[in-house]
């Protein structure tokens, strides 16, 4: 049976864990001596990505979450304030994605404690999730034999399904104009943010439609505040459950640049739209989404199913041919400062988990 205390004290040492995207070895050190201790078999691939198995009837069954927080994620200080768990708000809490990893161990334990017949389970605990999804698009899948699984990523309840994702394409632009004294010549300039500046107020963005959205979430640029700015860079995305309005939108992104440097036939403008991940759309009638809806059941529990505009390691597992589904962690507010974990949703992922291994 799951441990609450056990459960939370996993939790917070976790957390204390420091772990920003590519800083993983303590957390990989930690969660690799934990599976080895409860049985199962830990290896690595090249990426360093954490690949355990524990041996089980039938076909196997992937339990996933990541090993990588996002900043600010150093020096966290979990406290518990009635049920709940929340950083002293200096940092992030963490709990995207330590709270998935806590579910995969704690259900694993308190599943084997039970000495009952498991399944089959392959845990793979992803490294650089934040950012790009860049541990599983390194994953060595000949080391993986599932073909369905769960990944522990998700805002909300362990209830909570998601069953669709977008496709996001990653924009970055560089843009050169021509340097200048600011107050000697600045004829002789072309700016580098005034085009920036130019190609913002015509791009598409925002919520374009009920499955499409777009951003430029940074602007950089200039040198000092008597220097034409010569140099400007531009980061963003768009993203969509339909690849039709994906590639669209990349239209749309292309024309506007196109448009904007032949207004500025001096200055040079490369832009890159590169495809990150890719969308799904997973049957609800689907094996997959009946196991979890069986381990919901007998914890009383019926599934909410929905629905996403962000993407997780799912994407490229789905892309892959693994039917892997994102659950909640009984985590919200994910990537900021408030972030919280209910105790009691982190408990019920755990039952979840565990009721998954046992096949209950």
């Amino acid at each position: 049976m799951a441990d609450e205390e056990r459960l939370v004290k996993t939790l917070m040492e976790l957390i204390k864990i420091d772990s920003p995207s590519g800083e993983e070895d303590a957390m990989d050190a930690e969660v690799s001596s934990r599976l080895e201790s409860l049985g199962l078999k830990v290896s690595h691939d090249a990426y360093k990505n954490v690949i355990a198995k524990l041996d089980g009837e039938g076909e196997p069954i992937m339990l996933s979450a990541h090993l990588d927080t996002v900043e600010p994620g150093r020096g966290i200080k979990p406290v518990i304030d009635g049920g709940v768990l929340r950083s002293d708000g200096t940092t992030i809490l963490g709990g995207d994605c330590k709270a998935g990893v806590a579910i995969v161990l704690e259900g694993l334990e308190s599943a084997l404690a039970t000495n009952r017949a498991n399944r089959a389970i392959e845990v793979i605990f992803t490294r650089h999730e934040e950012g790009g999804l860049v541990g599983a698009h390194n994953l060595d899948f000949s080391m993986v034999a599932a073909k369905k699984g769960i990944v522990f990523d998700g805002e909300g309840p362990p209830n909570r399904i998601i069953l669709s994702a977008p496709s996001q394409n990653v924009v970055t632009a560089y843009i050169t104009g021509r340097a200048a004294h600011a107050g000697l010549e600045p004829e002789k300039g072309i700016s580098a943010l005034l085009i920036a500046s130019d190609i913002l107020s015509r791009l598409p963005l925002g919520r374009i439609d009920e499955e499409t959205t777009a951003n430029i979430g940074r602007m950089e640029g200039g040198l000092k505040r008597n220097i034409i700015p010569e140099q400007a860079f531009l980061d963003g995305e768009f993203r969509s459950l339909s690849n039709e309005k994906l590639a669209d939108m990349e239209r749309k992104f292309q024309g506007v640049f196109d448009e904007v440097a032949s207004m500025y036939p001096e200055a040079s403008i490369n832009l890159d739209i590169t495809n990150s991940y890719q969308a799904y759309n997973i049957d609800p009638k689907s094996s997959a989404v009946a196991i979890i809806g069986k381990a919901l059941a007998g914890m009383g529990l019926e599934m909410i199913l929905e629905s996403t505009g962000g993407g997780s390691d799912a994407n490229v597992f789905i892309e892959k041919g693994i039917t892997a589904i994102p659950v909640g962690i009984g985590v919200r507010d994910f990537h900021t400062t408030w972030e919280t974990a209910l105790i009691a949703e982190v408990m019920l992922g755990v039952q979840m988990c565990e009721g998954i291994v046992l096949g209950k």
